[in-house]
């Protein structure tokens, strides 16, 4: 558990040592939600179209999923396919600690930078536009570990067949944009209709998006929200386990 717990305290302070990876992943969050509500025309305004909610409102949870996204699924298997290249977890696997552990934290290590990203998305949403917060807070929290469970679930499947650093960052930009699409980044849910929307309720980033926003208005989180979340998360993390490669 000692052993655990310092490379814990190394890999975080190493992460926080990677500039590009810090801002994107817990900084860009709010900044883009404070953008969004300070530029967007009428995005501070209640909107009957959208059932007399604000734009800033519902473009909270898409800030929260871009996060998932970006450290799931473009971070987290760019940092272990580097380690797996550089010789890392193969020499791991000569000591007591072991190259799963490695994996192990820096799932942790990742999650921990989502769950402070998440808070400070609704920390700023909350100060700069009046955001309520969460109405139902364990809700929001089922939601959000489903989510980060079947997006880090995609991220370590990407891991798992990258042979390159530079490949994985392929790989993962392939998945990357379409899943921040679907997760209304670029476009609000509320303005999909058709086999758009259809296509955003069947993948992760667009179930966590309707499970934090229901969560958010204290309605009840749709069971095929959770359903799509739970299985991205079971089936893409065994095709990780039975696939990832240690060197």
């Amino acid at each position: 558990m000692t052993a655990l717990l310092t490379i814990t305290k190394t890999e975080a302070k190493l992460f926080a040592r990677e500039p590009v990876a810090l801002f994107f992943g817990l900084v860009f969050p709010s900044l883009l939600l404070l953008v969004i509500g300070a530029v967007v025309p009428g995005a501070r305004e209640p909107n009957p179209d959208l059932g007399g909610l604000r734009f800033v409102d519902l473009y909270a949870p898409s800030v929260i999923a871009f996060s998932l996204v970006t450290l799931g699924v473009s971070i987290l298997p760019t940092v272990l396919v580097t380690y797996r290249e550089r010789g890392y977890l193969r020499r791991l696997a000569t000591t007591p600690l072991g190259p799963s552990r490695l994996v192990l934290v820096q799932l942790l290590v990742h999650a921990g930078v989502a769950v402070v990203a998440t808070l400070g998305a609704l920390v700023v949403g909350r100060l700069a536009f009046g955001i309520p917060l969460p109405a139902s807070p364990l809700a929001f929290a089922l939601a959000l570990a489903l989510g980060m469970l079947s997006l880090f679930g995609i991220g370590m499947l990407v891991a798992a067949l990258a042979s390159t650093s530079a490949s994985a960052q392929g790989l993962s930009m392939l998945v990357y944009f379409p899943l921040l699409f679907f997760a209304g980044v670029y476009f609000p849910l509320e303005g999909m209709s058709g086999p758009l929307r259809t296509l955003a309720d069947l993948l992760p980033s667009g179930a966590v998006v309707a499970g934090l926003s229901a969560a958010m208005r204290g309605t009840a989180l749709e069971a095929r929200d959770l359903l799509v979340m739970a299985a991205y998360a079971v089936v893409f993390t065994f095709l990780a386990v039975r696939t990832f490669r240690w060197e």
